[in-house]
């Protein structure tokens, strides 16, 4: 019996070095993934500023990425996830989201921007 102790205890260095690298990866996973949305975003609203006008295909992208981040972003920051979640549902009709609204949900851009930057000094330091 101490023999088998011993040796699951030999194990663990191994198992704990695989949970965090796969933490890391789960990590860096929805980091990329609320980058890629919050880009997009900071590029649609120059867009917009630049009187281009409104694009429903743009908009219809941004739901999807913005989803996309909440999914992995959920094992890393499950408040966070909501808030990309969030940013989903207000792209599918920005009409329908008053400022107070926004503000209420926490979905303004420089919020979750600096959101995402706290989120990506906190996982650098993960496993280190």
């Amino acid at each position: 019996m101490s023999d088998y102790i011993y040796k699951l205890l030999e194990a663990l260095p191994k198992k704990i070095a695989a949970l965090s690298s796969t933490h890391r990866e789960l990590g860096d996973a929805a980091l990329q993934a609320v980058s890629a949305a919050l880009s997009e975003t900071q590029l649609y609203y120059k867009q917009l500023e630049s009187d281009e006008g409104k694009s429903p295909d743009t908009e219809a992208e941004l739901v999807r990425l913005w989803r996309s981040a909440a999914i992995p972003m959920r094992h890393v920051d499950q408040e966070f996830a909501e808030i990309c979640q969030y940013k989903s549902q207000y792209w599918l009709e920005p009409s329908s989201w008053s400022r107070e609204k926004v503000y209420e949900f926490r979905i303004e851009l420089n919020s979750v921007q600096e959101r995402f930057m706290r989120q990506l000094r906190k996982e650098s330091f993960v496993g280190k």
